[in-house]
C-alpha cells in the first residue's frame, strides 16, 4: 500500500514539529544547567530554524493542493527531500544536545 502525497506531507510536518520541539526543550534544559539564561540567546535561532523548515513544507502542501499536474512535480520532490534532510540534521543536533544535558546532569551528581 502506497501512501498518497498529502499524507506524506502531513506526517513529515508532524515529525518536523516534534523534532523542533525536542530541540528547543533540550536547549532550554541545557541552558538552565548553567548560570543565567542562555535560552534567550538561542530563541531567535530557534524561530529561524523553524522557518527554514516550515517554508518548504508550506510550499509542498500548497503545490500538492492547488497544482493539478499529470507529470512529475520536481519542485514538490525537491522540497520534500530538503525537509527530510533538514529533519535528519535537526535530529542529530537534538541528540547531541540531549546527550550533553544528560552527561552534565550525571556529572553533577
Amino acid at each position: 500500500m502506497q501512501l498518497n502525497d498529502m499524507l506524506k506531507i502531513f506526517i513529515t510536518c508532524l515529525l518536523f514539529i516534534l523534532i523542533w520541539w525536542l530541540l528547543t526543550q533540550g536547549i532550554r534544559k541545557l541552558s538552565s544547567t548553567r548560570a543565567g539564561s542562555g535560552f534567550r540567546r538561542w530563541g531567535g535561532w530557534s524561530i529561524g530554524l523553524f522557518i527554514v523548515g516550515a517554508v518548504p513544507l508550506g510550499f509542498s502542501m500548497y503545490t500538492e493542493i492547488f497544482d493539478e499536474r499529470l507529470d512529475a512535480n520536481i519542485g514538490l520532490g525537491l522540497a520534500m527531500f530538503f525537509v527530510w534532510a533538514y529533519c535528519a540534521v535537526l535530529l542529530c543536533a537534538t541528540l547531541v544536545i540531549w546527550g550533553r544535558y544528560v552527561y552534565k546532569r550525571d556529572m553533577r551528581k
